[in-house]
């Protein structure tokens, strides 16, 4: 019950924020203007073409067309809705009265993680909502059920990268260095994480004077082993292990590690790490 009380209220407050309706009506705008891309682009690669790019391994398909602009709002939403969550309190003082009623740190943690999560599914599903009907008004083919799972898959994934922020925020005394870390997971896990490995992998090449392969399905294993533990490249696998394939490039392996249901086993250790390491932080801390 304190749980429930600690998310209802966090989900309150953090609805009020402007930025937040902002950034929810441009996502509608967004994806749905996604959901037509989609439907010109499959009027213009139609036939002997669709046949052409699939034998080199390129499908196309509308869930990679959404995910791409799902991914990006909810990663950059999530630190908005999400890095004063604790850190921001802790500063103001309204966590020593939060903590003043009968709630534990785990309840102010977790509430404070399904609190948020609401806030950014609600523009989340909405958007999922609208652009269903644009692709109906504009006579994509769509199966609902793949359609809903695909929704559910994404709200997880909004529920991942609040825990990442709202851990980094538990782990912050001010929100300045909530910000800081926030700003920081952000630009590892959306910007470094697959130029590291592409910059390792040109280096590679480069120091053994080999020639670099010209197809990327011909890519080391270690390079897409690499690139799959972001949380961002692990929704993606999980959603190829769920709905028909939608990938730029096709890998073709039998190796376990690049199963595409590991997608769902590095989602779900970005969820339990990051709020495991916020609260050993968060309990030891001297509000």
């Amino acid at each position: 019950m304190s749980l429930a009380l600690v998310a209802k209220k966090d989900f309150q407050d953090a609805s009020r924020s402007k930025v937040l309706w902002i950034l929810s009506v441009l996502y509608v705008l967004l994806i749905s203007a996604m959901v037509w891309a989609f439907a010109e682009f499959e009027s213009l690669l139609a036939g002997d073409d669709a046949a052409a790019a699939a034998q080199q391994g390129v499908s196309f398909n509308l869930y990679l067309f959404m995910a791409g602009a799902t991914t990006l709002f909810i990663s950059a939403t999530a630190l908005v809705v999400s890095y004063k969550a604790i850190a921001g309190e802790r500063e103001s003082g309204q966590l020593k009265l939060l903590l003043g009623l009968p709630h534990s740190r785990v309840d102010v943690l977790l509430g404070k993680v399904i609190g948020r999560t609401a806030v950014l599914a609600a523009p989340v599903v909405l958007g999922f909502a609208v652009a269903l009907l644009v692709a109906f008004a504009l006579g994509v083919n769509v199966v609902v059920t793949e359609y809903a799972i695909f929704a559910l898959l994404t709200v997880l994934y909004a529920l991942v990268y609040v825990s990442i922020v709202v851990g980094v925020s538990a782990m912050a005394s001010t929100t300045t260095q909530a910000t800081a870390g926030a700003i920081s997971i952000f630009v590892v896990l959306e910007v470094l994480w697959d130029l590291v490995p592409t910059v390792t992998l040109f280096g590679y090449y480069y120091i053994t004077d080999q020639s670099l392969p010209v197809s990327p399905a011909e890519y080391p294993e270690w390079y897409y082993v690499v690139t799959r533990l972001a949380p961002t490249s692990a929704y993606n696998a999980a959603r190829n292990a769920v709905l028909p394939k939608s990938a730029s490039v096709s890998i073709d392996s039998s190796s376990f590690l690049l199963q595409d249901w590991l997608g769902f086993v590095v989602l779900g250790l970005w969820l339990v790490v990051p709020l495991l390491v916020g609260y050993w932080r968060f309990e030891a801390a001297d509000l």
